[in-house]
């Protein structure tokens, strides 16, 4: 069903502006028109206002999809870093598992053999200082003796200029971060001595570790049917 307008303008295949266009234009010819031909003309801007509401309305709904689209890609990065933190949080578990066998069982070299794969261990230089407490939990006598304040400085230098080279804007936005941390070499050199170190704090002996996979060589002692090719002479062709 055609709808009653007063141009021969095909409506719903102009953009917004050019439907704005058209209403405005016809608005202004209105005064001029014949009273039949003024229904006409309204009729037209009514459609000229229906179809342009609803295109503005598909921004909206287009700003709110990909603004969805956002959310969702934020929640999978958080997923993706969650899932990331996960498994390198098992890893850093296999590692002190692997060395924590090492230091206990009664292993005379230095590789855990298992049916495929194998793993070389290497003394690292100095023992690891492990501290799995929170500093601020410390005695104060403690924080003294087996802290530090480390104290991080980063700075922002910003300068924009012109397409030849003339500095337009300079700023420099310095940014310093204090942290109290545990001293390692001094809770090293405590536990060396024998002194009494904080509740939380391990040291032990930790290794370096290579993995590899066990190669199983081939035996002579095998069956020659198992390796025709190699043990048994090729057939006559004549037999």
């Amino acid at each position: 069903m055609t709808t009653a307008q007063l141009t021969k303008t095909k409506l719903n295949k102009l953009n917004v502006l050019k439907l704005y266009e058209q209403y405005a234009a016809i608005e202004r010819s209105l005064p001029l028109l014949a009273p039949e031909s003024q229904d006409l003309a309204r009729s037209e801007m009514e459609q000229c206002l229906a179809l342009r509401s609803e295109k503005i309305d598909r921004l909206y709904y287009a700003w709110a999809h990909h603004e969805d689209a956002v959310e969702r890609a934020k929640k999978e990065q958080e997923l993706l870093a969650a899932a990331k933190k996960h498994h390198e949080s098992q890893i850093t578990q296999i590692k002190a598992l692997i060395n924590w066998l090492r230091r206990s069982a009664p292993i005379d070299d230095n590789k855990i053999k298992g049916k495929d794969y194998e793993f070389t261990l290497s003394k690292k230089k100095a023992p690891t200082v492990l501290v799995s407490s929170d500093v601020q939990d410390w005695t104060k006598d403690e924080q003294q003796k087996y802290c530090i304040m480390e104290t991080v400085t980063t700075t922002k230098h910003t300068v924009v200029t012109s397409m030849d080279g003339t500095v337009l804007e300079e700023d420099t936005k310095p940014s310093t971060k204090t942290e109290t941390i545990p001293n390692l070499n001094a809770l090293f050199n405590a536990y060396q001595e024998g002194q009494r170190i904080p509740t939380g704090v391990k040291i032990q002996q930790d290794y370096n570790i290579r993995r590899a996979r066990i190669l199983v060589k081939r035996s002579v002692e095998l069956s020659p049917s198992a390796y025709p090719s190699e043990f048994l002479p090729e057939p006559d062709p004549a037999c």
